[in-house]
Formats: structure tokens, C-alpha cells, sequence
């Protein structure tokens, strides 16, 4: 019945509020959500990466996440400022295929939503449901600093339940990471994200 009831949901809202409304209610859940969270302080980025992967942290409370340490990003001293991680499984999988299987196609008002959010704030959305996640991740992360450095989310690509795929390239030239090296992460994972210190740049190739 939650299932049903999400995306009734949105229908709801969309038809009140229009897709605009929707994106803007998203976009404040993600905040508000991400907020209660807390604060964070690791004392540099092994501790950091460790607490990713056991999953004590505001960035894994969606699922599990894949610490890709081997991809460090670095800046031009030399200098690891993030890494790349990768969601393992979209949370709303469940709820989109229990809809499927139970009720049929996903409502038009889900792509609305997503084409909406696409058009207007950043084409990243393969859901309307993205749009919560992503903000969360990005407000989570300016709340956690590693070595007292504050850190932000970098999104760099996800993917839908039919398999298209949104990449920001923008981001992944921010990073200096070549996108087929994202494809081959999307083979077994839902979004690819970086968290680097705030404001810092890739300054070489990324590692490997």
C-alpha cells in the first residue's frame, strides 16, 4: 500500500502544485532530511572511508556504498582532495518494482517531475525520487568535514530502471575522470558520486 501510495503521491502533487511545486517540495525534503542528520568530523580520509564502508555515516543511511579507494582524486601537488564512490542499489528499486509487479507502469507523473527538475535545475534525474536524494547528498556532505575541511558531493552520473544513464560532465571534468571509467562502475551500481574538499579541483588524471 506505501507503494501505491507514493507515486499516488505525486500524482496528487503534480496536479496542486504542477511539476515546478514537486521539484521545489523534493528539493526541501532533501535539505530538511539531511539537516537532522548532524555534523561529522573524521580525522582524515581513511577514517573517513572506513566509516563509509561499515556504514556510519549521514552518506550511507540510502544503502550500501561502494568506497572506490582506488579512484583518489588529486590535486596538482599532489595532494588526495576525495574520492569516487558508487551507490550499489537505488533506494526507491524496491517501491518501482513492487509497483510494477503489482499495479503496471509507473505513473507519467514521475517523468514529469524528473523532466522538470532536468530542464530547469540540472539534467541528473532519472526519477522524480532522484531529486530528493541528490540534495540530501549535498547538503550531508557540507555537513561533514575530513582533516577540518569541509567536504562537497560531486554527482557524477546514475542510472534507471531501463538502463538510460545521466552524466554530468561537468563534474567529471571538475575531477578530471574520463566517463567510460563511470560506465564501467554503472555495470554494478545505481549513482557514482565524488566527495572532495569544498571548492578544491582536480589538478591530474585520476588514479588508479
Amino acid at each position: 500500500m506505501m507503494d501505491i501510495a507514493l507515486y499516488s503521491l505525486v500524482d496528487d502533487m503534480v496536479s496542486k502544485a504542477g511539476t515546478e511545486g514537486v521539484v521545489e517540495y523534493w528539493l526541501r525534503v532533501g535539505e530538511s532530511y539531511a539537516e537532522r542528520m548532524g555534523k561529522e568530523a573524521y580525522v582524515g580520509w581513511p577514517a573517513f572511508n572506513v566509516a563509509m564502508k561499515e556504514g556510519r555515516t549521514s552518506l550511507t543511511i540510502e544503502g550500501d556504498v561502494n568506497v572506490l579507494t582506488d579512484l583518489a582524486i588529486i590535486d596538482k601537488d599532489g595532494d588526495v582532495i576525495g574520492y569516487v564512490y558508487a551507490l550499489r542499489t537505488c533506494p526507491m528499486a524496491p517501491t518501482m518494482i513492487r509497483f510494477i509487479q503489482k499495479i503496471g507502469p509507473i505513473p507519467d507523473s514521475d517523468e514529469d517531475v524528473a523532466d522538470s527538475y532536468n530542464n530547469r535545475v540540472r539534467d541528473s534525474a532519472v526519477s522524480n525520487y532522484c531529486i530528493t536524494h541528490q540534495r540530501f547528498r549535498e547538503v550531508a556532505a557540507n555537513n561533514i568535514t575530513v582533516a577540518k575541511q569541509p567536504l562537497e558531493c560531486l554527482h557524477l552520473a546514475n542510472k534507471g530502471r531501463m538502463g538510460e544513464v545521466k552524466m554530468l560532465q561537468e563534474n567529471l571534468a571538475r575531477i578530471n575522470v574520463d566517463d567510460r571509467h563511470i560506465k564501467s562502475i554503472l555495470r554494478s551500481a545505481s549513482c557514482v558520486f565524488a566527495l572532495i574538499v569544498k571548492g578544491r579541483t582536480a589538478g591530474e588524471e585520476i588514479t588508479e
